[in-house]
């Protein structure tokens, strides 16, 4: 043995390994051994807690799904791929039906009776993690704030779109609208169809600044503004980490080129919002000191200020003050704010504008309608737009509505489940994804008949009555439905009615030709296509059979 062999059965010798070289091995042995044991427990506690959202998901129907990325091979593709799969999805599957994406249970609801079970309880208010993917692009106002932030804001904010404001807007709704009209003049009597998106865009971009910040930034004087573009690529990136469950994680996302482009994307979007606060900021902050000055009598109110008209309280001003009252509102909170109310305020109105311009001009005897009301308030005079006007435009809204229904801007709304919550045919257990989905309940052939059809006869007051009152969810609802809803259906009207009082719309597209894609909103992917012609200001003859 001294030799350091040991004797095999057959003679043979073999080196003896000493102790200290055999301790390595076995430690490693040992620590492997452990850590296979620690993760089978880790998931078999993984698949313990999650075994009601798997029995849920086994109970019902919805496409087949991998292991670990679930259905996400399912949204691989453009924003229009996107689009087009989570519609033919919609369409294949009763509701309620369920979609894995990665380890995260969605169930989507396409009916009125669940959808306004889920809008209206506490146990689901909040929205669901996966909208942290946009947090970097509107942060924490109001459409994307957890539910103690969320309430505290929506209280706070609620003053600024009360009746009596929102009929001082009316002027500016007028002056921006006019603008608009200029803008699409050179249009007129040209064979080559042009994008509406591209004018009306500024135009809502404008309306909301001036109306909601209390600034004018121009925007249709400088159509290629950074920040509607910005917002445009930040949206579509943001969306596209939704759906594909391997892009979730910020450290692999912000190593690649995605997430590097949108590093880069951030800052431009954020300078015209910073650059808003900031000038607002210093007229909030003389105007204070003045008035502070003028109440300890070191100088006299200016009289000309008596002459003008009272100073509107934009919802800028209320966030201003909610700082200086001592609330936990912060600079931060005011930018989320600003974006929110900028993306919210343009980039919604501006697409349904362009969606029903384009529904009027692909229909011409309902435009021939709305033009025949419009007329039959402002005859052939160039007046502006009062409140009562607008309120009066009631065939309008109807049109609008209906292209509300046909083309909801925003497809999905995702609230996340707090606590277990009975639906009509099944209880959903905290911890899973509850997707609301108008852009198919909107298409339901036993809520609308003939969906596929344009038709704004759907929102006569006695069809909506017939109808469930969360059959149309354009605006989502409940306690956190749009707080803008009355807001945008003003403008809307105003900027549709103005348009048409100088100018017919006109285009080859057909509808079958319209292919929709989707980001933070739900947009055509071959634009807005139409051309213009001028308004002969009198009545048009309208067949009493057209819709």
């Amino acid at each position: 043995m001294s030799s350091g062999k040991l004797l095999t059965p057959d003679g043979a010798g073999s080196t003896l390994l000493p102790p200290s070289k055999l301790a390595p091995t076995s430690t490693f042995s040992a620590l492997l051994s452990t850590a296979v044991g620690l993760l089978f427990v880790s998931l078999l506690l993984y698949k313990w807690r999650r075994r009601r959202l798997e029995k849920l998901a086994a109970l019902m129907p919805g496409p087949p799904a991998l292991p670990l990325i679930g259905n996400g091979l399912e949204f691989i593709g453009s924003t229009e791929d996107v689009m087009g799969k989570i519609i033919s999805i919609s369409s294949s599957y009763e509701s309620p039906f369920r979609v894995w994406i990665g380890p995260l249970l969605i169930v989507v609801l396409k009916n009125p009776e669940d959808i306004q079970i889920v809008l209206n309880s506490s146990k689901t208010l909040g929205k669901d993690p996966l909208y942290r993917f946009f947090r970097n692009t509107v942060g924490t106002g109001l459409f994307s704030a957890p539910v103690d932030k969320w309430k505290k804001n929506r209280r706070a904010i609620t003053p600024a779109f009360n009746n009596k404001l929102l009929e001082q807007f009316v002027p500016v709704f007028n002056q921006q609208n006019k603008l608009l009209v200029e803008k699409l003049a050179p249009h007129l009597n040209k064979t080559e169809q042009f994008d509406l998106f591209d004018l009306i865009s500024p135009a809502t971009l404008d309306i909301i600044c001036q109306t909601a910040l209390g600034i004018d930034v121009k925007a249709q004087d400088n159509p290629e503004c950074e920040f509607a573009q910005a917002l445009y690529r930040a949206s579509e990136l943001d969306y596209m980490r939704i759906y594909k469950p391997w892009l979730h994680t910020d450290f692999v996302f912000y190593n690649i080129s995605y997430g590097k482009e949108l590093t880069k994307i951030y800052k431009q979007l954020h300078e015209m919002p910073n650059m808003v606060i900031k000038k607002k900021r210093e007229e909030y902050e003389k105007k204070k000191e003045t008035e502070r000055l003028i109440a300890e009598g070191k100088i006299s109110e200016p009289v000309e200020e008596e002459q003008e008209p009272q100073r509107l309280k934009v919802f800028l001003d209320i966030l201003f003050e909610l700082i200086d009252s001592g609330t936990n509102f912060t600079n931060d909170d005011l930018r989320d704010e600003v974006v929110t109310m900028m993306v919210g305020g343009s980039e919604t109105s501006a697409l349904t504008n362009c969606f029903c311009l384009l529904m009027l001009a692909m229909h011409p005897e309902i435009q021939d309608r709305v033009y025949n009301e419009i007329y039959s308030i402002f005859g052939d005079t160039d007046r502006e737009v009062t409140m009562d006007d607008l309120n009066n435009l009631v065939y309008l809204e109807q049109v609008i509505k209906e292209s509300l229904r046909r083309f909801p801007v925003g497809p999905i709304f995702l609230r996340e489940v707090k606590e277990d919550i009975d639906l009509t045919s099944y209880t959903l257990p905290a911890g899973c994804t509850v997707a609301l989905c108008p852009v198919a309940m909107h298409m339901r052939e036993d809520i609308y008949e003939n969906p596929e059809k344009y038709d704004p006869e759907r929102f006569t007051a006695d069809n909506i009555a017939k109808r469930h009152k969360y059959s149309f969810i354009p605006f989502s609802g409940g306690p956190r439905g749009c707080i803008g809803a009355k807001y945008a259906m003003l403008s809307m009207k105003t900027t549709v009615s103005t348009v048409l009082r100088s100018y017919s719309v006109h285009t080859t597209i057909k509808m079958e030709d319209i292919k929709l894609k989707v980001d933070l909103l739900m947009r055509s992917a071959i634009g807005y296509p139409v051309t213009l012609k001028p308004r002969t200001r009198k009545p048009i003859p309208v067949s009493t059979s057209a819709n």
